[in-house]
């Protein structure tokens, strides 16, 4: 017995009933499944940074790195970040010279037991990290990652073989080096971090503590601005009022009564480190000048 037309139409209303309620819901699962497998390979492949607990239960991250590494892997490298390692001191930390299991060479910057439990210095710290996580600019040193630990806080950056522009200037052999070439590229890539700070960053960021410290030198004399740990997101939209921070002879004069910061503040600073850096080429090329005077 063939079914009535009518039945045949009731049956086709009911499956393209089902088909109109549940073909979207499917669709719908299926784009859901593939979007979360698709972002969290995304999210895998190009998060960098790695965040592990270590065997105390502290933060350890490092990035560019195929491996793992704990708290306990920079203890063994430097021996308990024995002294023969130390490549630097400043006011509130110690830099130590440390190879990686994987053998590349990088520099701690260790905070003082003292420092490292002061809310000031810890905030600084972690401005830091912040900072350099979020900036990347081939005249900016790379940070490769960071431990926060009960013995100990430090900062893993990119080695830089000559150490600080303000240790070179001041070295006899090394400032023999630096010829004027040299200085010109060293001025310019301090100037090319600075216009990225200020115009290619969204809020713009002002470092606050220019100066030639802060300056680091690899092995082909190329600069690269360190220290961000008063470095200051400008806000639009307020006064951006702040405490005086930076180092003597560096600070914007201004800002001791303006209490303001902004762009013209790191403008300052490198103007005072563009002078130092080429100061002494100057007076060689002035001393040479007059002596070849005097000779005619």
């Amino acid at each position: 017995m063939c079914p009535s037309p009518v039945t045949n139409k009731a049956n086709s209303s009911t499956i393209l009933y089902y088909i109109n309620i549940f073909l979207p819901i499917a669709i719908f699962f299926t784009f859901s499944i593939f979007g979360y497998f698709l972002f969290s390979r995304f999210k895998l492949k190009n998060n960098r940074v790695g965040v592990q607990p270590t065997k105390n239960g502290d933060l350890c991250s490092i990035w560019n790195y195929d491996g793992k590494i704990a708290y306990e892997d920079i203890v063994a490298e430097t021996e308990d970040f024995d002294f023969r390692y130390c490549i630097g001191v400043g006011g509130d930390g110690s830099v130590y010279r440390a190879q990686l299991p994987c053998g590349k060479v990088v520099a701690l910057k260790k905070l003082h037991r003292l420092e490292a439990e002061n809310p000031a210095f810890d905030k600084s710290f972690r401005n830091e990290i912040k900072f350099l996580t979020e900036i990347r600019h081939r005249s900016i040193v790379k940070l490769h990652g960071f431990c926060l630990h009960r013995r100990s806080m430090f900062l893993i950056y990119e080695y830089m073989e000559r150490g600080s522009l303000f240790c070179n200037l001041r070295d006899e052999v090394e400032a023999m080096e630096m010829d004027w070439t040299k200085r010109v590229e060293i001025i310019k890539g301090i100037a090319h971090a600075l216009s990225y700070l200020h115009y290619d960053c969204s809020p713009p960021i002002v470092h606050r503590d220019v100066s030639s410290n802060n300056v680091l030198l690899n092995s082909s004399f190329e600069a690269f601005v360190a220290d961000f740990g008063t470095a200051k997101m400008l806000d639009l939209e307020s006064s951006n009022q702040t405490i005086i921070v930076g180092t003597c002879g560096y600070v914007a004069p201004e800002l001791a009564y303006t209490m303001v910061v902004s762009k013209k503040c790191d403008v300052y600073s490198f103007k005072v480190v563009a002078l130092e850096t080429l100061w002494e080429s100057i007076l060689k090329k002035s001393y040479h000048g007059c002596h070849h005077q005097l000779l005619w």
